[in-house]
């Protein structure tokens, strides 16, 4: 996603500086009578080897227009309410990276959309959806390379029909207040066997070091870590949220 991660500084004696629980997505540096936590966001890529999976009884899941991936920004906001980098940022700038990184993947810039493993999900207190899964095509060398998630030159139009590269789990989200009820896991298995019906035998993904539920979540559905390639983030220049 664009690179939202703020420095944080805080006023702190060193005894308290020593006390400062860590956060693995941030460098810690003691200057100056200063706490100075500079980002240093660290991902890993793992893969997911489809396979048929039974669609959870209870969900509503339903597909996701790539036209409407836009009116997601509120859900993704509040989803991601207590993850970094949107923890750490006033609510101003936290909304303007949640549009980023929604905007990001609807205009293309993460990948093609594969819009028939894109769905969103409804729960029984409100009628806007509680949840996501978004799914893009990336390089297929994501699997053998580090850093190869995005492509170097445009793809061409039907480069999903063609399946020149991986499906990329992009953003799976749910609303803080529905989480950890299973709605994350209905999502995928919608998306999975969608994409063995396409014809598509692997789906990558990119989790941050930092975000511990989402590294669980990874893990209890499946995935199998590429571990020669985690490493630091490299910075990416934020854009404009599309008007």
């Amino acid at each position: 996603m664009p690179f939202h991660h703020p420095v944080i500084e805080l006023p702190l004696t060193v005894a308290q500086f020593h006390t400062l629980p860590r956060n693995a997505g941030y460098k810690y540096e003691y200057l100056d009578g200063r706490a100075v936590l500079s980002p240093r966001p660290k991902t890993f890529t793992g893969v997911l080897d489809l396979a048929p999976l039974p669609r959870p009884d209870g969900f509503d899941v339903r597909p996701l227009p790539a036209a409407d991936i836009p009116s997601l920004v509120d859900l993704f906001r509040h989803a991601s309410a207590h993850t970094q980098p949107f923890q750490s940022l006033p609510n101003e700038k936290a909304q303007l990276a949640a549009a980023d990184a929604i905007h990001q993947t609807a205009d293309g810039r993460d990948g093609p959309v594969i819009e028939q493993a894109c769905f969103r999900v409804y729960g029984d207190r409100h009628p806007d959806p509680v949840g996501a899964i978004l799914v893009t095509l990336v390089p297929p060398e994501v699997l053998t390379e580090p850093f190869a998630g995005e492509w170097k030159e445009k793809p061409p139009p039907d480069a999903i029909e063609r399946k020149l590269g991986v499906p990329h789990l992009t953003w799976v989200f749910v609303s803080w207040w529905e989480a950890r009820r299973g709605f994350g896991t209905a999502l995928l298995a919608h998306s999975v066997n969608a994409l063995l019906e396409m014809g598509f035998t692997h789906l990558a993904s990119t989790f941050a070091l930092d975000n511990g539920p989402s590294l669980l979540w990874h893990w209890r559905n499946g995935f199998r870590l590429l571990p020669q390639w985690s490493a630091c983030v490299p910075p990416r220049k934020a854009t404009k949220p599309a008007e």
